[in-house]
């Protein structure tokens, strides 16, 4: 079940820069506003063309909105999410974080196994307001996967 609207975040521990910047998303976000959005994986298409650059594209007006912290989520090793990070222009941006385990997608309750696709469980695509440590407002694709729901100008309607 995805955690519930008022729901404190998750105290799973993610990798930012390397594999010994671990960290909790309460450190991340602190008592900051910001979006915390998953994606099922680091360069796989819907998430390298379209979810990944609306952040980018709205970058300014999520900004304008108040939002101080922006951070991707993704089951991928900490390497993966840097090279993606540069590869994107999310570097100095976006916080890219690595759910090495899954467990930050198990506790938000958007886990989903798509081993035969991409070797192990993943993160359902979905994209969060964080106010204060807590769920603000929470958006989950309904087939997983698709970006009907989580892009930025999604997100944009519940700042």
């Amino acid at each position: 079940m995805v955690i519930a609207v008022g729901s404190p975040l998750p105290n799973t521990e993610v990798l930012e820069t390397s594999p010994d910047d671990k960290k909790t998303l309460a450190d991340v976000f602190g008592k900051k506003t910001g979006v915390l959005f998953g994606v099922p994986g680091a360069f796989t298409p819907t998430c390298n063309q379209t979810h990944l650059p609306s952040y980018l594209q709205q970058y300014d007006e999520l900004k304008a909105k108040g939002v101080e912290v922006i951070a991707c989520l993704a089951v991928n090793d900490s390497f993966v999410m840097q090279a993606w990070g540069k590869a994107t222009g999310a570097e100095g941006k976006i916080r890219m974080l690595a759910d090495i385990k899954a467990d930050t997608a198990k506790a938000l309750g958007v886990d989903f196994d798509v081993t035969p696709v991409l070797g192990n469980v993943r993160s359902k695509r979905f994209a969060a307001v964080i106010k204060d440590g807590k769920i603000a407002a929470i958006e989950v694709e309904p087939d997983n996967v698709g970006a009907s729901c989580t892009l930025a100008k999604d997100i944009l309607k519940h700042l």
